[in-house]
């Protein structure tokens, strides 16, 4: 395992020298953001498989830095899960090229950590942005080393006035069969998908018993991953019957099922060129990308 994690971090230290003065951050101001990434958590004793994930918003750009609001977080240590609480803060320094953050963790005893990130631009695409990210987190006077390889996706959000339709479409996320096992690989046919305001997200029970869909923001009750918001709620799918949502905002919304704490999913809903959103048409990010880079000069 520690020649695992030398290599990880050997790879990731040769991606970061022959790309950082190539990579173009797309980290922009006032745009909402997912945060996905795996890696390690590494104390004298241990090494033990980590996932981390948190979704962000970007302020305004002030002095070449962006501050970061925190709206939802989790690290997971072998099974252990870490929400975050208060405290939280960011900042994308040098134009994207590198990340921070610091906050509160809380797992379900109530044991409270400071947990500090740093991120460094790997690369980007039109898919997304690659971050590496090493920190610290402390937990009952145990400092305990991150290390992560993260992936970025989301859009900034420009309202203008005129007033357009919007075109509904239609994606279909599958239970899969077995789904109600925790030992299990997969629980769902797509578990993160990135929509368009107005798209109809069709969920379809093939699993042998009943399922239940609920959207929500993480929780630290034991047991209870996720507080429902009461955006999405299906009540009971029995099997082979479905049900549908319609996504009009855009932003970021987790879905669970509330029978099965381990089935989760996320939706990421971007503005698209001429389309609507809250009533009113959106740019595209490339077009506010543009313009963004034209007024910073570059």
């Amino acid at each position: 395992m520690k020649f695992l994690v030398f290599l990880f971090i050997l790879i990731t230290g040769i991606i970061l020298i022959n790309s950082s003065q190539q990579a173009d951050a797309k980290l922009l101001p006032n745009g909402i953001y997912l945060l996905q990434g795996n890696g390690f958590v590494i104390t004298k004793d241990s090494i033990d498989d980590s996932k981390l994930d948190l979704q962000f918003s970007t302020n305004k750009l002030v002095n070449n830095k962006i501050k970061l609001n925190i709206k939802d977080g989790i690290i997971s240590i072998s099974n252990n899960d870490y929400i975050a609480s208060d405290g939280w803060a960011g900042t994308v320094l040098s134009d994207g090229k590198f990340l921070r953050f610091s906050g509160n963790m809380e797992n379900s005893n109530g044991d409270k950590t400071l947990t500090t990130l740093f991120g460094r631009l790997v690369e980007d695409s039109v898919d997304g942005i690659v971050y590496s990210f090493t920190g610290r987190l402390k937990v009952n006077d145990e400092s305990m080393k991150l290390v992560y390889i993260a992936k970025i996706v989301g859009s900034p959000v420009v309202h203008i006035e005129e007033e357009k339709p919007t075109q509904e479409k239609i994606i279909q996320i599958n239970i899969l069969s077995g789904s109600s096992d925790p030992g299990n690989i997969k629980y769902y046919s797509l578990d993160t998908i990135t929509i368009t305001p107005g798209t109809t997200i069709v969920w379809k029970n093939e699993d042998s018993v009943s399922h239940s869909i609920l959207s929500g923001i993480a929780s630290f009750s034991p047991g209870k991953p996720f507080k429902p918001d009461n955006k999405i709620n299906s009540g009971d799918i029995v099997p082979g019957q479905t049900f549908n949502a319609t996504i009009r905002d855009t932003g970021i919304t987790r879905f669970f099922d509330s029978k099965y704490s381990w089935m989760d999913g996320v939706i990421i809903t971007l503005p698209e060129e001429k389309s609507t959103s809250l009533g009113k048409n959106t740019e595209t990010a490339l077009d506010i990308k543009n313009k963004y880079l034209d007024k910073a000069g570059n």
